[in-house]
Parts: C-alpha cells; sequence; structure tokens
C-alpha cells in the first residue's frame, strides 16, 4: 500500500499538464490556473524538501520549453 498526499497529488497533476503543455509544437504560452500556491512554489524552490523530485522534473521541462523560443511562457 501506498500513502500519496493531496500535496503529491497536486504536484503531479501539474507535472502532467506541463509535459503536455510542452509537448505541443506552438504552444508559447502555458497557463496554471490552481488554488494550490503553496506547491506552486515549492516547484520554485530549489533548497531540499520532500518534494524535490516533482520540482526537478517540472524544472527540467520549463527549461526545455523556454529554450525553445525566448518568447514563451508560463503564468499562475
Amino acid at each position: 500500500m501506498v500513502n500519496i498526499t493531496t500535496i503529491e497529488a497536486k504536484l503531479f497533476e501539474i507535472r502532467c499538464r506541463i509535459n503536455q503543455a510542452v509537448g505541443i509544437s506552438n504552444v508559447k504560452c502555458i497557463v496554471i490556473v490552481t488554488d494550490f500556491l503553496y506547491g506552486v512554489k515549492k516547484i520554485f524552490n530549489s533548497l531540499i524538501h520532500s518534494y524535490q523530485i516533482h520540482s526537478v522534473a517540472i524544472s527540467q521541462e520549463l527549461r526545455d520549453f523556454f529554450r525553445k523560443d525566448n518568447n514563451n511562457h508560463i503564468e499562475f
């Protein structure tokens, strides 16, 4: 049995949606609408924390997205 917290589930959902968006060739802007600002802050926190695996994966996907075009951006 595996325990998954609400925070982990929401971070995983954000991670999956970002992954889908960056996979579409002509996407220039990603808009994330969420009531989970605590978790969004965790994504961009480079300090060690228990959800860092999601943060690293999301950061890598966004890095590739921003490298595609300097005009690409993300909004929360």
